[in-house]
């Protein structure tokens, strides 16, 4: 098993140094930290499925203490996704150094990361929930004007409104893909080919939108909407939900609009 250094875990960045330019969060904070834990990982395992697999558990482990804040509180779970996401980009550092980046890798990574994202939101609904009914959420009464009962439902509702939001924007991204594939035919197809960046990349309002989608900031806001007090999180899972709306119609515009030019 070969070690790789911090150094050629950074120069085999250059796949997705363009692109990861747009995510000031990663490109900043996880991605330096990733080099050092790839590097150590190598040690142990030169296989970046076996890091995304080691992923897995970290990422539903932490949806179960958010699940169950009202007993460990919010930060063991604000900690575990935090450790997910790094992990999550350990496991691309290893591919592209290792020189195993592959359409199953990429598969498996895409899927793993939906998971963990999809689950976190709804648990933490939940979690919200059950902590309002034994009265740990007192000042939720203030800020819905209504019951700790009746405001933490429509938090639950918040919450399965923005996963399924999320999971349909995927779906029409997925869907239009396919069929511009079909139509346009099979083509070589490079694994190892750079990351671009989206023609609306110099524009501040598409980088806002674009980054709030990215995990690793929901994480950062998450954590910023717990230290404004109890409340915090619950107004985290509504703004949460109407962003993941307002993607949606937007999703929905741009790839109909898209798809009615060149699909046809």
């Amino acid at each position: 098993m070969r070690y790789y250094t911090v150094t050629e875990m950074k120069e085999s960045l250059s796949q997705k140094s363009t692109w990861e330019r747009q995510f000031p969060v990663t490109r900043f904070i996880y991605r330096p930290v990733s080099f050092y834990l790839a590097s150590f990982m190598s040690r142990f395992t030169n296989s970046p499925e076996t890091i995304v697999w080691l992923g897995l558990p970290v990422g539903i482990a932490a949806a179960w203490l958010l699940l169950n804040v009202g007993r460990f509180g919010p930060w063991p779970g604000i900690a575990g996704l935090a450790l997910f996401a790094l992990l999550d980009a350990v496991d691309g550092n290893m591919a592209r150094a290792t020189k195993q980046v592959t359409l199953y890798g990429r598969m498996i990574d895409g899927v793993m990361g939906k998971i963990a994202e999809g689950i976190y939101i709804p648990a933490l609904a939940c979690g919200l929930y059950l902590q309002a009914q034994r009265g740990g959420l007192r000042g939720l009464t203030g800020l819905m004007r209504g019951s700790p009962e009746q405001a933490s439902w429509t938090v639950i509702a918040a919450g399965f409104t923005a996963l399924c939001a999320m999971l349909y924007c995927g779906a029409i991204e997925t869907a239009y893909d396919h069929l511009k594939l079909k139509k346009d035919g099979p083509s070589p197809l490079d694994v190892n080919a750079k990351f671009g960046v989206s023609r609306f990349s110099a524009n501040p309002l598409y980088l806002v939108f674009v980054n709030i989608n990215a995990f690793n900031v929901q994480i950062m806001l998450l954590a910023g909407a717990v230290l404004l007090g109890p409340g915090g999180p619950v107004w985290f899972i509504y703004l949460l939900c109407a962003y993941y709306l307002v993607r949606l119609v937007i999703y929905f515009s741009y790839y109909i609009h898209k798809a009615s030019k060149e699909l046809k």
